[in-house]
């Protein structure tokens, strides 16, 4: 399965590899724990934001796969105690926590972590301070983040607050 994803221009380290790393794991990981899997079209991936259908038994789901990611991208190296959710695309279109996929998997160290978008969705409503803006990534903590000279809406949570919503976990 080729990945559908495209390198960005203000992608200056290595973030594209990363994100195509973590679905060629999803994807060993999904056979390996008994589910079919295909990928979405490029405009399902793009405009509905959902990566793979896994269906098992009588069960089917669209998942968006987000890889570890770098608080700020001039860290050295990625980390798992925050996680990144994007409300807002670079576009300015809806981001992926407004999209069409059932779960997101997120790469963490020795697992894909999944969680319900709609309860994702649920958290960040409780815990996000949807109109507090910040300029810098290391202040995103429940706040809401744009990158500079994009139209992005990010904000950070502790990954530890996804725990009571974890659907399923796979280890890697």
């Amino acid at each position: 399965m080729q990945s559908l994803n495209s390198k960005n221009r203000f992608d200056k380290k290595d973030s594209f590899e990363l994100g195509d790393r973590a679905e060629e794991f999803f994807i060993l990981m999904a056979v390996k724990q008994g589910w079919k899997i295909s990928a979405s079209t490029k405009e399902q991936n793009i405009e509905e934001h959902w990566d793979y259908l896994i269906e098992k038994e009588n069960q089917q789901f669209k998942v968006e796969v987000k890889a570890e990611k770098r608080i700020q991208r001039s860290d050295s190296g990625s980390q798992t105690n925050l996680t990144w959710v994007e409300l807002r695309n670079v576009r300015g279109k809806i981001g992926w926590l407004f999209g069409k996929a059932d779960l997101i998997a997120f790469e963490k160290e020795k697992t894909f972590f999944f969680v319900k978008r709609l309860d994702l969705l649920t958290l960040v409503n409780q815990k996000v301070n949807l109109v507090a803006k910040v300029k810098s990534a290391r202040d995103a903590l429940y706040k809401i983040y744009t990158r500079e000279g994009r139209k992005d809406k990010l904000t950070l949570l502790p990954t530890r607050d996804l725990e009571p919503i974890k659907f399923m976990e796979w280890k890697k």
